[in-house]
This record gives structure tokens, sequence and C-alpha cells, in this order.
């Protein structure tokens, strides 16, 4: 199995809200591996989400900041209709021909229907343990069936500014405001040019429900964010060429 960069996988543009129109309680989560309690020196959790392979909200888990992250952006990604958290464990022969079990972190599909297996390790664990190197055989051993590939994600593979847009993107999409959506496409669709959020958020008159509808317009693909960064109403945008 050819190996790649996770860049195409957390990083591009962001899916089309999916919302529920009232409460329900969330699916349960699908992990074939239920994470230690948590304690206070560990950043365990489980985010509800909704992605389109759900008939409503699924809690999916975390264990470390790091992987919070990461989930966020995948949730965050148009291309990512289904994101399995801690999928069934492959079974490989380590270095000395042991017998072990991998059990990956996030099972990403994608709407081309390819599916990526996901390992969420620190930069600097990653290197002492020669994860790597472990990756490769545990590579060799997952069948296409399961993983058409296989990476590592690291806190090196985004920036902090891409994971905290993400994270607000799920904020901003936990309640639905259509009115916000409609008025915000309206403007957008008069734009001539660039401009920043902070502009087209007074010419809506909504404030800071206009903000969070052109926070969600960027990542469903009607705006651009000009600048790099943390989308702020300072942001620069332009209408996206479709």
């Amino acid at each position: 199995m050819k190996q790649n960069q996770i860049d195409h996988v957390v990083m591009p543009r962001a899916a089309a809200p999916v919302t529920e129109p009232a409460f329900s309680r969330p699916l349960p989560s699908r992990a074939t591996r239920t994470p230690p309690p948590r304690s206070r020196a560990s950043s365990r959790g489980h985010i509800p989400s909704r992605t389109a392979a759900d008939a409503r909200l699924r809690l999916r888990h975390f264990e470390s900041k790091l992987e919070q992250n990461v989930l966020y952006l995948l949730l965050s990604r148009a291309d990512v209709v289904d994101v399995w958290d801690q999928p069934p464990p492959i079974s490989y022969a380590d270095s000395h021909g042991k017998r072990r079990t991998h059990v990956f972190d996030y099972l990403a599909t994608l709407t081309d229907g390819r599916r990526i297996a996901i390992a969420v390790k620190p930069f600097a664990v990653a290197e002492r343990r020669n994860f790597r190197e472990t990756l490769n055989l545990i590579r060799a051993a997952t069948p296409l069936t399961y993983a058409h590939e296989v990476v590592l994600v690291t806190e090196r593979s985004y920036t902090p500014a891409a994971a905290r847009n993400a994270q607000k993107l799920h904020e901003f999409r936990r309640a639905a405001d259509l009115e916000a959506d409609d008025i915000v496409a309206r403007l957008i669709a008069n734009l001539n040019g660039p401009t920043t959020i902070a502009e087209l958020v007074a010419q809506s008159g909504l404030e800071g429900r206009a903000f969070r509808a052109v926070f969600r317009a960027i990542f469903a693909g009607f705006l651009r964010a000009l600048d790099q960064g943390d989308i702020l109403p300072s942001t620069t945008i332009a209408p996206e060429v479709m």
C-alpha cells in the first residue's frame, strides 16, 4: 500500500453543515476499544457529531487533545462522509515476527469511496519509538477491504489555526440559523470583489449571527478566506468561483 501524506486528508475545505432540528439522544460510538476513564491529567472525551453516513448525531471518542484536533479537522472536510473512531484492530507481525494488533485512531471514508486509516501520534513520540517503521509493518498487513491508505498524523500535519477554525465550525453548526444563512448568501451573491467579514456582517445587521453564517459559508465553499490563520472579523474574504 502506497504511503501518502496527511495534508490532503485533514487540511482542505470543510463539509456542508449537517445540523439537528431538535434534540435527540446521540447514537453511541462505534469504537471497538473503549477509552480508559478520564483523569485530571488526560484530555479524553467525545464529540457529538453527524456525518453524511449518520442518521443523527453520533458520539466519537478522542483520547488526547491531538486526537481531538484531528477529529475536528476530519469532520470539517467536504470530502469526508464518515469517521469511525477506534475501528476494528489490524493484526500484524512486528520486526521480530511476533504477532501484535494495532487499533487505528480513525478510519475516514471519502466521497469517492476511499478509506483512510489514521494513526495519531505526537511527533516526538513517533520519532522516539520509531513508529514510522512500525506503521510500515501495519500498512503491509492492512487489506484494501479495510483501508486504501494508511497515514500518520502528528501536530506537524496541520496548523493550530486550522484546528481552531475547525472547532469553531463545529460549534457554529450546532444550531441551525437558516435565516442568517439566507441573508448572508444574498449578500455574497452581490459581492464584486474582496471585502472583510466585518463589512459583510455590518451590511447584514445580524451581528454575531452573521459572523457565524459567514464562517459556515467559507467552509461550505461559497466564500474564500484570503488571509491565513484564524478566521476573524478582520479576515479578508472573496466570493468563491463556482
